[in-house]
């Protein structure tokens, strides 16, 4: 049995996204307290829902009226779920040299015939490992044509991952984000070390922090896979 961290780290030096977010930055402290005498932590500021590896829910898009928060996702839809983990090789480019994962891509991957109705889907192209400190991670991230999206829909999925930050080009969309959310599927991104996930289907954790009135949370993921 292996243990496989599929988290970003939080560091001042990562890729973020930029304005209208804030700005993440962590700094130690130090302080004294009567009684207790001095102490060292950590302040975190700039912290927000979508930083780093994180889980949304719909209401992201639909609205916080008419979804569900990340505090009201049960245990059971978050730990030990069904895995199968796509990692692409050697995606194509666009004019302007992003990655384009299209569905001959996702069909090329040998477990792509291991998915069933419900699992967690997750697709590496390994960015997260290559862009995590460099701020082209979002603006130049990978995105999925239409057909290879509606394809990982059409397998009704209980998660969608991946190890970037963009699924949709957003200079040219390709309309896809409307059918993701009206699915009910939780979007996790910003997802590293994939590659290291070679089992065909492998259990997944989510555990995000437990946080009142949020679409979305950082969050630790692992996956477990079986026979090292």
């Amino acid at each position: 049995m292996r243990y496989i961290d599929l988290t970003g780290q939080l560091s001042n030096r990562m890729w973020q996204f930029g304005p209208p977010f804030p700005q993440l930055n962590i700094e130690e402290k130090h302080g004294f307290k009567e009684g207790f005498g001095e102490f060292s932590y950590t302040a975190i500021e700039g912290l927000h829902g979508l930083c780093g590896t994180y889980v949304e829910t719909p209401a992201h898009y639909l609205g916080y009226e008419n979804s569900y928060l990340i505090d009201d996702v049960p245990l059971e839809k978050l730990v030990n779920l069904d895995c199968v983990v796509l990692n692409v090789r050697n995606p194509g480019k666009d004019g302007a040299g992003r990655m384009v994962v299209d569905l001959p891509d996702l069909l090329a991957c040998g477990n792509a015939e291991a998915i069933r109705p419900g699992d967690a889907l997750l697709v590496g192209v390994g960015w997260g490992d290559e862009k995590w400190f460099s701020q082209e991670h979002f603006p130049r991230s990978p995105y999925f044509t239409y057909e290879a999206f509606m394809w990982l829909l059409e397998k009704s999925p209980c998660v969608i991952g991946t190890d970037t930050s963009s699924w949709e080009n957003l200079s040219s969309p390709a309309g896809f984000f409307d059918a993701f959310y009206k699915q009910d599927i939780l979007m996790l991104a910003g997802l590293r070390n994939l590659a290291a996930v070679t089992a065909p289907r492998v259990k997944l954790s989510i555990l995000p922090l437990r946080v009142e009135n949020s679409c979305a949370s950082p969050c630790r993921v692992f996956a477990v896979q079986e026979g090292g």
